[in-house]
């Protein structure tokens, strides 16, 4: 029996599975606080006036980014206008600075456990001998990597409940996507 939110679980994972994702178990994990402070920083070295790009519409759209599961090289390839543009010279500093920090940010908890699951097969059927049940309350405010987490952990036994209620879902501004 194991509980916990979705960035719980795929921190305590990231921690035990280090060794197959490149990361040092120790890795710190930023708050909001920490985020805006190094993306603040990151848009600073890549000459972003923060007069004229807001640091909360530039760190919306990283988050955004990570909650569709694209790095910065599979954001570049949907980049539309010069904003995307100003969001990729950011995202790609901010991820520099992460790793010189050997931090992780919320997003990429989800983002990097998907990819571990995705990469490793011999990792993600541990996970999946380990929850035969998966039960998700609040479904309704899950975004892209949260879903394709719970089916990837399901996908063996298939034994998943989710319990959402649409009118309640509050989390649009945070990717969720019913």
């Amino acid at each position: 029996l194991a509980l916990g939110t979705f960035h719980s679980t795929c921190a305590r994972i990231l921690r035990i599975e280090a060794s197959h994702t490149g990361l040092d178990r120790s890795f710190a994990i930023y708050d909001d606080g920490d985020q805006r402070s190094l993306i603040k920083r990151a848009m600073k070295d890549v000459e972003v006036d923060p007069r004229r790009f807001a640091l909360g519409a530039i760190k919306n759209a990283i988050s955004g980014a990570k909650a569709q599961l694209l790095n910065p090289v599979e954001f570049a390839t949907t980049n539309t206008n010069y904003f995307d543009e100003i969001v990729l010279r950011v995202y790609e500093r901010y991820e520099d600075l992460l790793r010189q920090s050997n931090a992780l940010d919320f997003d990429d908890l989800l983002m990097r456990t998907v990819r571990l699951f995705q990469n490793n097969h011999e990792v993600l059927e541990k996970y999946q001998e380990r929850y035969v049940h998966v039960l998700i309350d609040e479904f309704q405010d899950t975004n892209t990597a949260q879903y394709l987490l719970a089916k990837l952990v399901a996908g063996k036994h298939r034994n998943i409940c989710v319990v959402g209620d649409p009118d309640q879902s509050i989390y649009s501004w945070r990717s969720a996507d019913l």
